[in-house]
């Protein structure tokens, strides 16, 4: 799920008076031209005031570092936002902890691109009456939240889930970190998560050290970076780091190692 928080004026804290809740927060559509299909979401107000929300679209997809990359629609090629609508409107007002179904509804047009693997758009659901802060400091600010759920299409009824592990190196980056890191391509057509686990074994001494486990999501012909810092406190020595990558339903796994040396 994608969040915003739009400060509208100056403080330091925000409370409990500005909030909205979406679940879920990804939609997914397996359609074929000229086909219709309607998903439903929750749109909770966990506030103690009433709350207005408004309804807007983005197109969106993926940096290489995973990153949203949100843009006008109609934008991007990848685009689905013409294709779907939120029913039954796009401005509505939640009472104090009130929870309501919303429909996300998409239509394919008959004479769609079919080239296209997979569409994606994001629908905001914005507080349209900011939240009043108010605190020890006095008068606050107002606070405003936009939340994001990303839809996904694919005329893939069936397909399978492909990753490649493009490039796997050791660098040391602007701010003089020493970093490993693995490059992973969607080479399928279908949205694809993973994982990765990292794991360093120390050739001299036989000593293994795991480091963060990080999740990644891609789209087809995305290639993904996913970096990953070395200990400040790892000793010097002949090393190999192993990046084990996990994906799909069925978990199937990559694995590159690389030999390097700390001084």
């Amino acid at each position: 799920m994608f969040l915003t928080v739009l400060l509208l004026s100056f403080s330091i804290e925000v409370n409990a008076q500005a909030g909205i809740a979406v679940t879920p927060g990804r939609v997914y559509f397996k359609l074929l031209p000229g086909a219709e299909n309607t998903q439903r979401i929750k749109v909770t107000n966990p506030t103690d005031r009433e709350l207005e929300v408004g309804v807007s679209f983005s197109d969106w997809n993926y940096n290489n570092d995973g990153g949203n990359n949100i843009q006008e629609v109609g934008t991007l090629e990848n685009s689905c936002s013409d294709w779907i609508q939120v029913l039954p409107e796009t401005y509505f007002i939640l009472e104090p902890r009130e929870t309501r179904d919303v429909e996300v509804y998409m239509s394919v047009p008959q004479n769609a691109d079919t080239e296209t693997a997979v569409r994606t758009s994001m629908i905001f659901f914005t507080q349209l009456n900011p939240g009043q802060n108010s605190g020890e400091r006095g008068p606050g600010i107002q606070v405003t939240v936009r939340m994001g759920v990303k839809v996904y299409h694919t005329f893939e009824q069936s397909s399978t889930n492909e990753l490649n592990i493009e490039d796997f190196k050791r660098y040391t980056n602007e701010d003089n970190q020493d970093l490993l890191e693995i490059h992973v391509k969607n080479t399928g057509k279908i949205w694809t998560n993973g994982t990765v686990n990292w794991e360093l074994f120390n050739q001299d001494t036989g000593k293994k050290t795991k480091l963060t486990e990080q999740e990644f999501y891609t789209l087809p012909s995305d290639l993904r970076y996913v970096a990953q810092a070395l200990p400040e406190d790892l000793e010097p020595g002949n090393y190999t780091a192993s990046a084990i990558v996990t994906y799909g339903d069925s978990d199937t796994i990559n694995i590159a190692e690389k030999d390097f040396t700390k001084e």
